[in-house]
């Protein structure tokens, strides 16, 4: 899930379990294809639903301006909306950034849905088509600024411990269907760890791989979910 990752074809991915990790791997799905809200309201401010609204208002809030200055007065400005509307759907500060995060958890969610093969396929019964997925998901291309959003969120989270319960309940169902996906369990979450390492790698800048390395990097992971007889 970065802007300079691989083809779908050899995506790779997951999250870790641990309360750091957890919160890196749902925070990934933040860094992906969708891309902000639209500062200049092109669609019309009052065509998405006023809480969708108040999220996405929040979320350019924290990508020009930082989390420090995600505040309820802040997205309520920037939704085009008073304090008490905001108020009405996140009556505390915590609240917007637990749903913000909540988002982005479904967002994950969808997009390993959209890459699990159809049931009753050859490939599905194949083992590791769980992985796979979520491989594929974790790896997808991103929307500019994506990564900072994903990034910022993580930090909120982690600075406020009782945030990164959904994420760790979301990490632990997905560590379960990675060891219940036909795989030698040390081997599903070896893989796991190595996606979160490449994400995190990328979106710190710490020497990630690009171009034709970085796609190499991602077949050979994916590699290890391909279980031979």
């Amino acid at each position: 899930m970065t802007s300079a990752s691989p083809p779908n074809s050899t995506s790779t991915s997951t999250s870790n379990s641990t309360s750091t990790s957890t919160s890196t791997s749902a925070s990934k799905s933040a860094t992906r294809h969708r891309a902000p809200a639209s500062q200049d309201g092109q669609d019309g401010p009052r065509s998405i639903p006023t809480k969708q609204r108040i999220l996405e208002a929040a979320e350019l809030v924290v990508l020009r301006d930082g989390v420090g200055h995600l505040t309820l007065e802040a997205a309520a400005a920037e939704a085009g909306l008073s304090k008490g509307g905001v108020l009405y759907h996140f009556p505390t500060r915590d609240s917007l950034v637990s749903a913000m995060v909540d988002r982005i958890i479904e967002e994950f969610e969808e997009d390993i849905a959209s890459y699990l093969p159809e049931a009753g396929t050859a490939e599905a019964s194949l083992p590791g088509a769980y992985a796979r997925a979520y491989v594929r998901a974790t790896l997808e291309p991103v929307a500019p600024g994506q990564e900072r959003l994903g990034a910022a969120l993580l930090a909120a989270a982690a600075a406020e411990p009782v945030l990164l319960v959904p994420l760790q309940q979301a990490a632990d169902g997905w560590q379960a269907r990675l060891i219940d996906d036909g795989l030698d369990p040390a081997q599903a979450t070896m893989l796991r760890m190595a996606c979160d390492g490449l994400w995190l790698c990328h979106l710190f800048g710490l020497a990630s791989p690009t171009g034709s390395l970085r796609h190499s990097v991602g077949a050979a992971i994916e590699a290890l979910t391909r279980v031979t007889p």
